[in-house]
């Protein structure tokens, strides 16, 4: 359907999305849009698929009649599907404009246009075990203290994807650097600070991602690592939260606090069958009502904060500290080039035993020269 069906076109009382969701996601979201459904009289068709194989099968059904009427696309990837998204700056009004930050609606532009509109959004904070870790440390110093007190007990999510990134750049950030200034003094400060760390870290950290760093937390083999939204409600399922583990804000650098913005925006293909309907989900999705219902009933944290004195707030209170200081990565059609020497970088840096500066030097230089790039100052609550 996503890459071969080009030459069949869907019912006209169908919208089909791809989503990058889990079955048991798709579900629920079926469940989300029956009142759309019911005031448009169309059938919503949820297909779960990856963000890599939804932006494929945009470059495949470009310049055709495609299948997809909307697809969500990870931010780190906007810069390079703008090219067959359709400019939505019509579509979206002032007031639905006021339900996101300005740094979540930049991210979504590009050349002055508006090609994508927030979906779901999310950023990090720090999962710690409230019952080894009582204080959780608020500071680079803290942080590193802790390290060495506790070697084995810290982890980063070190494997050779993305995640890596996003872990990294909060210190690259708050210690004034940029991912397109590698060789700023900000920049190289921050890698020489988890350079520090390196040798006290959770030995599997080369190969953490999300649900494995996370795992290795329910177990308690790790005390402190960095995750989204969804480690909170992974943990309270196994009854190992908010009894056991807890979020807490990033700990700050010399510059204050940063943490990445992450998650999913929906786009209207150029080759949609059905831009119009399209449209008309994303003017039902971009309103108050419609966000809370979403946040309540897919439990997206981030699209609504939770309710003050509510377990949820408990357990989600290292994001909600976190929302004032949200940035997101460059969204640029190189990205993809610039985040892989970035890696490449933060892993020699951390497991070779690798100087800053010839880290940074024989990976990323030459992907930030050829990226004219640029990064948003600090972000505002989203």
């Amino acid at each position: 359907m996503l890459v071969g069906g080009c030459h069949s076109s869907p019912e006209p009382d169908q919208l089909n999305i791809a989503l990058a969701v889990f079955p048991d996601e798709a579900a629920r979201y079926g469940t989300f849009v029956a009142n759309f459904e019911s005031q448009h009289h169309v059938h919503v068709k949820v297909f779960a698929q990856t963000y890599t194989d939804i932006l494929q099968a945009m470059r495949v059904q470009a310049g055709s009649h495609g299948t997809l009427d909307l697809v969500e696309l990870d931010l780190a990837t906007l810069g390079e599907a703008h090219g067959y998204a359709q400019p939505l700056d019509t579509v979206v009004s002032p007031p639905a404009r006021g339900l996101f930050s300005k740094e979540a609606w930049d991210a979504a532009t590009i050349d002055r246009q508006l090609y994508f509109v927030p979906h779901r959004l999310m950023w990090q904070a720090m999962i710690y075990n409230r019952v080894e870790v009582p204080k959780p440390p608020a500071t680079w110093a803290e942080l590193e203290r802790f390290a060495r007190m506790h070697p084995g007990r810290l982890a980063l999510k070190g494997a050779r994807y993305e995640g890596a990134v996003c872990d990294v750049m909060p210190f690259v950030w708050t210690a004034g650097g940029s991912e397109c200034a590698p060789d700023s003094p900000g920049s190289l400060r921050a890698l020489d600070f988890i350079r520090q760390l390196a040798p006290d870290l959770n030995d599997e950290s080369g190969v953490f991602r999300e649900m494995s760093v996370l795992e290795a937390q329910a177990r308690g083999s790790v005390w402190i690592h960095f995750n989204w939204p969804f480690a909170m409600g992974y943990l309270h399922a196994k009854g190992l939260a908010p009894n056991v583990n807890l979020s807490a804000p990033i700990p700050a650098g010399p510059d204050g606090s940063a943490t990445p913005l992450g998650g999913g925006y929906l786009a209207i293909p150029n080759s949609a069958p059905h831009p119009k309907l399209a449209a008309e989900f994303i003017r039902y999705l971009l309103t108050a009502d419609t966000q809370a219902k979403l946040s309540r009933e897919l439990g997206w944290y981030g699209s609504v904060p939770p309710a003050p004195g509510s377990e949820d707030a408990q357990l989600y209170a290292g994001y909600t500290a976190m929302g004032a200081f949200v940035r997101a990565r460059p969204t640029v059609d190189c990205y993809a080039d610039l985040s892989d020497q970035w890696r490449r970088a933060i892993r020699a840096v951390l497991f070779n035993d690798t100087a800053p500066v010839s880290a940074i030097a024989s990976n990323v230089l030459d992907a930030a020269d050829r990226c004219a790039c640029t990064e948003s100052a600090p972000g505002s609550q989203l």
